[in-house]
């Protein structure tokens, strides 16, 4: 934990409720596996049937943040360790700085005692923002650079044009069971909404050359989900 100083449930207050929703809610990515305001039947409605199906399949199952008395966590020190540095055997994975400061995780936890029934909810909140698009600029320079995507998905996403490699890893690309996919083509992509494609570059597509993208911070994921978008452009 650090020097950050966290107080339980005596130190919750409502105000703070508010951002920890928009986080929850948006960026967090909590209610992808918890269900938006931590209803487990409410996932949010932009998932593809591909993620809901790999939620479903989760062993063990996303705890119901909505019923206290079966949480296995006790103290906010707990909770914050855990949002930080995830589960083992679990689908609760760490979290970096770049993918959440430890003030966001902190803002989380007031939220997470409301839906608790610990503290009063927050108030209603409209337009909340899900992007994950960064910088589609940097994103281009890690697509032809670290993230090593053009070798696979060609250069700017054109899978004629590939960089230069040699004849035996050629030879290997085109022996692959399944080709890649094709970015410049919407209506061919597995990956329906950046969700599912941040995922795919974070966590990987099995039984594919899509292996996960450890090397790459969840920043550098972000821009690589803004850049993808431009290939997806009509006349690209």
């Amino acid at each position: 934990m650090g020097r950050i100083s966290i107080q339980d449930q005596a130190g919750h207050r409502t105000g703070g409720c508010r951002q920890g929703r928009i986080i929850f809610n948006g960026k967090g990515l909590c209610s992808t596996c918890h269900g938006v305001d931590g209803y487990r039947d409410r996932l949010p409605p932009q998932l593809s049937t591909h993620i809901r199906e790999n939620i479903e399949r989760l062993n063990p199952a996303p705890p119901d943040l909505r019923q206290a008395a079966a949480l296995t966590l006790t103290s906010d020190k707990q909770r914050f360790e855990s949002i930080r540095h995830g589960h083992l055997r679990t689908a609760m994975y760490p979290l970096s700085k770049e993918a959440l400061s430890d003030e966001e995780i902190l803002a989380l936890l007031p939220y997470r005692a409301s839906i608790r029934g610990t503290v009063p909810p927050p108030a209603p909140i409209s337009g909340l923002d899900t992007s994950l698009r960064g910088d589609a600029k940097s994103g281009r320079q890690l697509y032809h650079e670290l993230g090593g995507c053009a070798i696979c998905h060609g250069i700017e996403g054109d899978l004629a044009r590939r960089p230069p490699m040699s004849a035996d890893l050629a030879k290997r690309l085109d022996a692959l069971p399944a080709p890649p996919a094709n970015l410049r083509n919407p209506v061919t992509l597995k990956s329906q909404n950046d969700e599912d494609r941040y995922y795919s570059i974070k966590r990987g597509h099995p039984g594919t050359a899509m292996y996960p993208k450890t090397l790459l911070r969840d920043e550098d994921i972000r821009n690589l989900v803004a850049y993808l978008a431009t290939l997806r452009e009509p006349g690209r």
